[in-house]
């Protein structure tokens, strides 16, 4: 199957996909290394908007930590935090930031081993486009959050049509291609035309309608979340968790003057999903 290619039904996935998709992240060191650009600097917005949403000394979680470094930033803003991830490889380097507020943990998001309503706010960031069971992740994570407590996701849309649209218009105007998502400016165009009408389809759906693709699990880093097997969209999430009885806080926050205009004049396009939710 093309990396370009998309399924439309959960069932087409391969049934060995999760346990593949497992074997990667725990062996990897080549995404281990692509993990080590996340620093301070590039969590600094994702740890800005957990801790604005987040009352002050919260019991937070936060599932897919990666190498844990956005939550030793949240512990030092005075929050008690576990940082959960599915790879022993990517928390090795953990243990020497674990103090009294801050522990990390092996486990996998869709089993989480917590009881139920113990945090005061959960999130996590750039992970759910990583999973083949999006729905089975975020009722995990609803089913740890008290009562009154909240959700933060955070994380590329995959599905926006503003994204495939500046793809095509930095690649005509000479610019350098997206890998994966837009390398040629008829690849960039093909993909402005699926978003625009997976946005449709999506916006006129009653129902979340989650679309999965083959990952890509070779061991290179060729960036554009080749890995991802989630087209991750902010209308399916909406659309999710106000079926089970949450309120939607912010459908989108923006961060810069662009960010901002885009999340208010139109959250569901926006080349990033940002959202804040109260259960």
């Amino acid at each position: 199957m093309s990396l370009m290619e998309v399924l439309n039904a959960v069932d087409k996935l391969d049934p060995s996909l999760r346990q593949r998709m497992r074997e990667f992240y725990e062996t990897s060191e080549t995404y281990k290394r692509l993990l080590d650009h996340h620093n301070s600097a590039y969590l600094q917005t994702f740890v800005n908007l957990v801790n604005s949403y987040a009352p002050p000394q919260s019991q937070l979680l936060e599932v897919g930590c990666g190498n844990g470094v956005a939550s030793r930033m949240l512990a030092d803003r005075g929050h008690q935090i576990v940082g959960t991830d599915i790879s022993p490889l990517f928390l090795a380097e953990t243990k020497v930031w674990e103090t009294d507020r801050l522990t990390y943990q092996v486990a996998d998001a869709l089993d989480l081993p917590f009881p139920d309503q113990y945090f005061d706010l959960v999130c996590s960031n750039e992970l759910v486009e990583h999973v083949p069971d999006v729905q089975s992740v975020l009722q995990e994570m609803i089913r740890v959050t008290r009562d009154g407590g909240r959700i933060v996701v955070a994380g590329p849309n995959l599905c926006s049509p503003i994204t495939s649209l500046l793809d095509w218009i930095r690649l005509l105007t000479g610019g350098t291609g997206r890998p994966i998502w837009a390398e040629t400016k008829a690849q960039a165009f093909q993909g402005l035309q699926r978003n625009l009408r997976y946005y449709l389809q999506k916006r006129l759906n009653p129902e979340p309608n989650f679309i999965f693709r083959e990952p890509d699990l070779e061991d290179q880093i060729i960036g554009g979340d080749a890995d991802s097997v989630y087209v991750a969209s902010t209308i399916d999430l909406e659309k999710f968790f106000q079926q089970r009885g949450l309120t939607i806080i912010k459908l989108s926050v923006g961060f810069g003057l662009k960010g901002k205009i885009v999340a208010t004049l139109c959250p569901r396009l926006s080349p990033h999903i940002s959202m804040v939710v109260q259960k």
